[in-house]
């Protein structure tokens, strides 16, 4: 008997679990009085800005500036459109945080006929079966660098009749640029030569982002300052110099680099040392510079008076 019911027990666990799976299987719960579908705007998943630096192509590109997600409670709000209002809103570029990003002017884009704009909101319709969807605009990306300052837009989702706005991911500011072939991230290995503040002739290593200004001219922007600076060392520390922001031009016939001062309203400019190299290395996308200023007579180094600086860039990655 007791042999007969432990094998009864025994079936009936096994029924048990073969229904719980066939219904945790399920495509959709069988009861959506509650469910709701819900819309995300996936580049807010990793930060309230994204930056998009666009290839240096002439001639006008459409781009995907950022991309909604459709969560659909069931199958059948899937097989229905959605429509989707994006708000304008560029209080999420001008946040201090972001680094005081202007607006892209107007006249540089148009709208997509995918997503039409009112002036304040974009239209964004899910077709039956879609899931994820782009707002695009139309821009020539050469223009970018005319500019001389950063600019952006910035996204909110602001209305999605019959589904739910996401809580958290729902809003992201976009910062646009263009993008050289010398564009990108890079670790920036250094030593840098203060006369006070760093005589030892010190340096270390970071991560710096080189940013395109014109066709063969970046500009460094390291990130753990948020600014356009050369990484230094200065009384032992991490640090850089206000009013100075390097900007390097590659050379497109040698590959020969200079550097020089592209902070506006700079008055203090640099020269290349003497007897060093500086130059890029296109087979490994390395950046060699050796550059400072307050040297001697014939461009000699001053132990009294000269900055310098000496660096290599190896690139990591685009940006």
């Amino acid at each position: 008997m007791r042999k007969v019911l432990l094998q009864l027990l025994f079936i009936s666990a096994i029924s048990f679990v073969f229904v719980s799976c066939e219904k945790g299987e399920e495509p959709f719960p069988g009861n959506q009085s509650k469910e709701q579908t819900i819309i995300q705007l996936v580049d807010a998943e990793s930060g309230p800005l994204k930056t998009l630096a666009l290839d240096l192509t002439p001639g006008i590109s459409t781009i995907n500036l950022i991309e909604l997600r459709r969560n659909s409670a069931s199958a059948a709000d899937l097989a229905k459109s959605q429509v989707v209002k994006v708000k304008h809103q560029n209080a999420l570029i001008s946040d201090p945080s972001s680094g005081a990003i202007n607006e892209l002017p107007r006249d540089l884009y148009t709208n997509h006929p995918d997503n039409p704009f009112d002036g304040q909101y974009w239209t964004v319709t899910f077709a039956p079966g879609e899931s994820v969807k782009f707002l695009k605009i139309n821009i020539d990306p050469s223009l970018l660098i005319t500019l001389g300052k950063r600019v952006g837009l910035g996204f909110q989702i602001a209305e999605a009749p019959g589904a739910r706005i996401s809580n958290s991911i729902y809003q992201v500011g976009v910062e646009i640029s263009a993008k050289n072939a010398y564009d990108g991230v890079y670790n920036c290995t250094w030593t840098n030569y203060h006369p006070a503040a760093n005589p030892a002739y010190t340096g270390s290593s970071t991560e710096i982002e080189m940013h395109t200004t014109a066709a063969n001219k970046v500009k460094i922007y390291w990130p753990l300052a948020g600014a356009y600076c050369a990484p230094s060392i200065l009384n032992g520390g991490l640090s850089y110099f206000l009013s100075q922001e390097p900007e390097y031009t590659v050379n497109t016939s040698t590959n020969a680099i200079t550097v020089q001062n592209a902070f506006p309203g700079a008055v203090t400019f640099y020269s290349m040392a003497t007897g060093f190299n500086s130059r890029y290395e296109l087979a490994t996308k390395t950046i060699y510079a050796k550059w400072g200023y307050n040297y001697g007579a014939g461009g000699a180094f001053d132990p009294v008076n000269t900055r310098e600086w000496t660096q290599t860039m190896v690139y990591v990655r685009p940006r």
